[in-house]
């Protein structure tokens, strides 16, 4: 029993070991600015992305700006 246990054990590292050379060279096989450009374009055309952003910014300087009213910070 203990040997199978091993032998799982290695195939699996082996298999996320393939797994993980597989994705460093697909990512390596396409430049960094055709990535970056492509999913910044996608993520800035999704309304729901952009409306959400727009909500975090929103409450993050909301937030900001009551704790420096605070702190005597003019926001």
């Amino acid at each position: 029993m203990r040997g199978k246990w091993a032998m799982a054990v290695l195939v699996l590292g082996l298999t996320t070991t393939l797994l993980n050379l597989a994705i460093l060279l697909a990512q390596l096989s396409t430049t960094a600015t055709a990535r970056g450009g492509n999913m910044a374009s996608q993520l800035l055309d999704d309304d729901d992305f952009t409306d959400g952003l727009t909500k975090i910014i929103r409450k993050t300087v909301r937030d900001y700006c009551t704790v420096g009213k605070r702190n005597g910070i003019d926001c």
